[in-house]
């Protein structure tokens, strides 16, 4: 809902200024791509609960006085700006705190099925809220909605303190560090890790810029009004609540596939697994040069494996059953 209220009334503000709208999309999400990172440490540190807690009256507190500015028509574009860029940080802290609490509630052995079903109740805000917001835009004006939205921060605080402690699954604390010491070192990223976050940059930048697009395509190429930009919001989030109503079909965790083939699998290859004898190469052993490599250091036989290897080698290898 505060979306949907916010974008409309930066359009109204701004004489449907594509600047403007991009300008408070940019200051409410950069917070979060420069400061997740430390919301993450700072929910490992602290108590996720009491943070969460802190997170959403901060929130409330936020939407409550944009709001009273835009009821008293005296709200300015600055105003939107300051305040989308305040409610940023604050859910730099809270979306990592959030996703990590799921695993308190329900224990490690459920957190996919959690995390869906967590998907699925934010979807489904997301499906309900802006038909809601554009109806009490074109009834009451933006103002309401955030009055509304500030409220509503007051119900998820009084649930998460009426949460049991005693029953959350809490994970052991870390030893506390000694003075000066600095950890461990540097760890090589997974190549698959990396691949998947890759793909995640590729897919946020140029699959998930539609909140910009949809309200501009309203205003200025579809004509409408608020309640009609709402259904094209909800639209959108139909099809993530399918999707996270698929993923909750899930029973335990998933279990990590064969990747392709990297540097850290030819590592692999090259090392037997009674580590009698060691490889010099992907494609010999040292203790038999002038023979095909051993099973123990053959790598497995799949078809992208299969195209990298020699023509000379290929041809004396003994099939695998």
């Amino acid at each position: 809902m505060m979306v949907v209220a916010q974008d409309w009334l930066v359009l109204d503000l701004s004489g449907d200024s594509v600047t403007a709208l991009a300008t408070v999309t940019a200051l409410q999400f950069t917070p979060m791509l420069l400061l997740t990172l430390y919301g993450g440490r700072v929910a490992d540190r602290y108590d996720k609960r009491a943070l969460l807690t802190w997170t959403n009256v901060v929130s409330g507190l936020l939407a409550l006085p944009l709001g009273l500015l835009v009821a008293g028509d005296s709200a300015r574009l600055w105003h939107v700006y300051a305040f989308a860029f305040a409610l940023g940080v604050a859910g730099a802290v809270e979306m990592p705190t959030r996703l990590s609490f799921i695993a308190e509630l329900v224990g490690p052995d459920l957190v996919p099925n959690a995390s869906a079903l967590s998907g699925a109740y934010f979807n489904v805000a997301r499906v309900l809220g802006p038909p809601l917001a554009g109806l009490l835009i074109e009834a009451v004006g933006p103002g309401t909605v955030m009055l509304v939205n500030a409220a509503s921060y007051a119900a998820t605080v009084a649930g998460l303190r009426a949460m049991r402690p005693g029953e959350l699954h809490h994970r052991p604390r870390r030893g506390t560090r000694r003075p000066g010491h600095r950890g461990p070192g540097p760890r090589a990223v997974p190549a698959d890790l990396v691949m998947t976050l890759a793909l995640l940059a590729a897919v946020s930048l140029f699959g998930l810029n539609l909140p910009l697009a949809l309200p501009l395509m309203a205003r200025t190429v579809f004509r409408t009004d608020a309640t009609a930009f709402g259904l094209l919001t909800a639209a959108l989030a139909a099809g993530s609540l399918l999707a996270a109503f698929t993923g909750t079909l899930r029973r335990g965790r998933p279990q990590p596939a064969w990747s392709s083939p990297g540097p850290a699998a030819s590592a692999s290859w090259r090392r037997p697994p009674d580590g009698r004898r060691t490889c010099r190469s992907r494609w010999s052993c040292s203790s038999r040069r002038d023979s095909p490599p051993c099973p123990s250091c053959r790598p497995p036989t799949t078809a992208s494996n299969w195209a990298a290897i020699p023509p000379s080698a290929a041809g004396s290898w003994p099939s695998t059953p």
